[in-house]
């Protein structure tokens, strides 16, 4: 994952407790997901290539990161596999997902 995690989780918005496991309960469109705590998130359109690996029982876990384009990230419990999100009623900072798209 090119982010670093930091610990706890931000308190806007509708979140899972921390360190609680969750499942992806539907694809909304290809680019957000539903989990089956409720939460509905955006995933960065450069990492949508990993949730296709991800099947309806992974366990997921929500972890806030520092990183210029994203709040959070769902990570894989079991391979640590993660992909940056923002919860699905914020937009992404057009300028900075521009280059981190460029960059890789």
């Amino acid at each position: 994952m090119r982010h670093r995690l930091v610990a706890g989780l931000a308190k806007r918005n509708h979140m899972p407790k921390a360190g609680k496991r969750v499942k992806i309960r539907s694809r909304v469109e290809s680019h957000i997901v539903e989990l089956d705590d409720g939460s509905r998130w955006k995933i960065f359109p450069g990492d949508l290539d990993i949730t296709l690996r991800w099947k309806p029982e992974t366990d997921l876990l929500v972890e806030s990161i520092d990183d210029e384009v994203s709040s959070h990230a769902l990570v894989n419990a079991a391979d640590k596999s993660g992909v940056r999100v923002i919860p699905v009623t914020e937009n992404w900072p057009v300028r900075e997902v521009k280059q981190a798209l460029k960059g890789g």
